[in-house]
C-alpha cells in the first residue's frame, strides 16, 4: 500500500449521504419526511459506486473525543482515559502521547504523515497531533462550537476573548477562524500534501477529520437556528448557511480531494476510508443530520412526555403555553425543543448514533460498488491497516483485522459472532461528578443483534435511565426503527451470552484517570492576549 486516507466528519448522520439514503426502503419502517429529492452528496456517491459500502459499520464511542481516539488507537476510549464527554476548551489533558496511534505505526516504517481538520484529543503542546506521529497538522483543535468567530459570538464567551483558533503544527496562525475560507484550505492543503508524496515517491497517511457538519455555537445576540451552520457563505452575510449547505460542501472537499489523488497519479495505490465520528446531533434540529431510518421507537414510546431535549447551551423551561420552550441563559433567546424520545442520535446508544455511513476503496483490490452487511466498527481501522502493511499491533487491540471483508473472501470472516460493546456515560450515579457519573456498558451487539441492559435518550437530558432484566433485544437488520424489542425467553440464549461477554469484557478494564475531567481557564487557546485573543494573519486558500 502506497497511501493511505481516512476521511471522517463530524456529526453525519447515516442517511445524509446520498447513497446510503434509500437502504431500508424495502422494511415497513418510518424515516425522516424532509429527505431530499436530489443527492447532496455527489462526490461520496461516486466513492460509493467505486469501492465498497458498509451497511453495518459502527461507531465505537457515543461522543467525539472517544471515538476519535477509538479510531486512532483500536481501543475502546475508557482503556485510553478519553471519557467522560469531550475535551473541553479549558482542557489540561488529551489522549495520553504514550498510546500508540495509526500515524506513528506508520511513520516508523518510512511514511509521510499528515492530519488536516479536527483534532479533539488535546490542545495543550504535549498532546498536538505533531507529538503523536503526525508530521504536520493544519486544522482546528476541537468542534465549531467551542469559540467564538466574528459575527457569532458564543453566549459562554461574555469577554468575547474565547476565539474558534486555527493551528498550523504547534502555533495558532488565525483567532478567530474565517469560516468562509476553511473548506478551500483544508482542500488545497491535502492536495499539495498528495503531489508532493507522489512527487517525492514517498508512502503517506492523510487523516482528514473534516469540520463539517458539526453546528457553531448558540449565539448570544441571534436565532439559533437561523446561524448555526457554515460553510463558505460566511458568518453574518445576507446569505447565511443552513445544514444542506454544510454538506454540500464537505461533499465538494472530498470530490477535490479524490481528483487529487488521480491528478497525482496515485489513485489505484491508495486505499481510502470514509465515515463519520457519530450520527447527528438531533436535538439542534434543522442544524443537524437526519436519521433515516433509525429511529429510536421503543424510546419514543417509552420516554415520559414531559421530558424535553434542547440545543446545546439551552435549557428546558417550559410554560404554560409552550412546554418545549427552551431557553438561552443570560438572553433574550428561546426556541422549542423536542420530546426527548427524538433526541436519540450524537450522544446516546439507539442505532442513529451508531450506525454509520462508511466506505473503502481502492481500485483493482476492492470490488467497486459492492455492499457488506458485515458488522465492523471504527476499532478496525487500525488492525486493519496494520495487517494490510504487515506490522504488528504493540499491545492487544479491541479492534480487528477486517481486511477479508475488504477484500475477500468475506466468508473468513465471522458477522454473526462479533461482538460490539456499548459503553457510555450519563448515569445518575457513579463516582464521576454529575451529570457524567460513571462509564459503564449498557449493552452489547453480536451479528444482527443489539441486546440492551440500560436505555436513556442522548446528550445528559433529563429522562430516566431505565435499567432492564431481563434486556432489550432488537433484531437491527429486520427492525433498524429499533421498533419492538424481542422475547427473551426465546432468545435466551443470546442473554445468557451477553451477560457472560459483558462480565468478562469489563474484567479486564483497568479504569484509568479520565482525562477530560481536569479544566482550568488558563488553557483556552489564545495567540496573544494583549490583543484579546485575536490575530491579524490572513491564510489565504491557494486558488483551485
Amino acid at each position: 500500500m502506497g497511501a493511505a486516507r481516512d476521511e471522517r466528519k463530524d456529526n453525519l448522520g447515516y442517511a445524509d449521504v446520498g447513497a446510503f439514503s434509500s437502504d431500508f426502503e424495502s422494511l415497513p419502517v418510518q424515516v425522516d419526511v424532509d429527505t431530499p429529492s436530489a443527492s447532496r452528496t455527489p462526490n461520496i456517491d461516486r466513492l460509493v459506486s467505486q469501492g465498497l459500502r458498509f451497511s453495518n459499520w459502527n461507531s465505537a464511542a457515543h461522543l467525539c473525543s472517544a471515538s476519535r481516539a477509538a479510531l486512532l488507537t483500536g481501543k475502546y476510549p475508557v482503556r485510553t482515559g478519553v471519557y467522560p464527554g469531550v475535551f473541553k476548551p479549558d482542557a489540561e489533558n488529551g489522549l495520553s502521547p504514550n498510546e500508540t496511534i495509526i500515524a506513528e505505526y506508520l511513520k516508523e516504517i518510512g511514511y509521510a504523515t499528515s492530519i488536516i481538520g479536527k483534532w479533539h484529543l488535546g490542545h495543550r503542546s504535549d498532546y498536538l497531533p505533531t507529538k503523536q506521529g503526525f508530521d504536520e497538522w493544519f486544522g482546528v483543535p476541537y468542534h465549531m462550537s467551542g469559540g467564538s468567530l466574528d459575527g457569532h459570538v458564543c453566549a459562554f464567551d461574555k469577554e468575547k476573548t474565547i476565539w474558534l483558533p486555527l493551528y498550523q503544527d504547534s502555533e495558532i496562525v488565525q483567532q478567530p477562524l474565517r469560516v468562509e475560507q476553511l473548506a478551500d484550505m483544508y482542500a488545497d492543503r491535502a492536495k499539495r500534501y498528495i503531489q508532493t508524496s507522489a512527487d517525492t515517491q514517498q508512502p503517506f497517511f492523510l487523516y482528514l477529520p473534516f469540520s463539517h457538519v458539526h453546528q457553531l455555537c448558540a449565539p448570544c445576540d441571534q436565532p439559533e437556528q437561523a446561524t448555526c451552520q457554515w460553510s463558505h457563505r460566511g458568518i453574518g452575510r445576507q446569505e447565511s448557511s443552513d445544514f444542506v449547505h454544510a454538506v454540500e460542501e464537505m461533499d465538494r472537499i472530498v470530490g477535490r480531494v479524490m481528483l487529487a489523488l488521480e491528478e497525482a497519479g496515485v489513485k489505484n495505490e491508495t486505499l481510502v476510508v470514509f465515515t463519520s465520528d457519530n450520527g447527528p446531533w438531533l436535538a439542534e434540529q434543522s442544524c443537524s443530520g437526519r436519521k433515516g431510518p433509525f429511529q429510536a421507537q421503543w424510546l419514543v414510546d417509552h420516554v415520559s412526555l414531559n421530558c424535553t431535549a434542547c440545543p446545546h447551551d439551552y435549557v428546558s423551561s417550559p410554560t404554560e403555553s409552550n412546554s418545549r420552550r427552551c431557553v438561552l441563559p443570560d438572553t433574550s433567546q428561546q426556541l422549542t425543543g423536542v420530546h426527548c424520545g427524538q433526541d436519540s442520535g450524537l450522544g446516546s446508544m439507539w442505532e442513529a448514533n451508531l450506525r454509520m455511513p462508511a466506505i473503502a476503496s481502492w481500485p483493482g483490490r476492492i470490488e467497486a460498488g459492492s455492499v457488506t452487511p458485515a458488522l465492523v466498527s471504527t476499532l478496525d481501522v487500525l488492525p486493519t491497516i496494520l495487517s494490510i502493511v504487515n506490522v504488528t499491533a504493540k499491545e492487544t487491540l479491541d479492534g480487528i483485522d477486517i481486511s477479508s471483508v475488504m477484500f475477500g473472501p468475506e466468508k473468513d470472516y465471522d458477522s454473526d459472532g462479533r461482538v460490539l460493546f456499548l459503553w457510555r456515560d450519563g448515569f445518575y450515579d457513579g463516582p464521576l461528578p454529575q451529570p457524567f457519573g460513571r462509564m459503564d456498558v449498557i449493552g452489547m451487539k453480536v451479528g444482527r443483534f443489539k441486546i440492551m441492559f440500560s436505555t436513556k435518550s442522548a446528550h445528559y437530558n433529563t429522562d430516566a435511565d431505565v435499567w432492564h432484566d431481563p434486556p432489550l433485544i432488537f433484531d437491527t437488520v429486520n427492525d433498524p426503527a429499533e421498533t419492538r424489542s424481542l422475547d427473551p425467553v426465546k432468545y435466551s440464549a443470546l442473554v445468557d451470552m451477553a451477560r457472560t461477554s459483558i462480565r468478562k469484557h469489563k474484567e479486564t478494564i483497568a479504569y484509568g484517570n479520565p482525562l477530560t475531567l481536569a479544566r482550568d481557564a488558563q488553557y483556552i487557546p489564545c495567540a496573544d492576549r494583549h490583543t484579546f485573543c485575536r490575530t491579524e494573519n490572513e491564510v489565504v486558500a491557494t486558488p483551485q
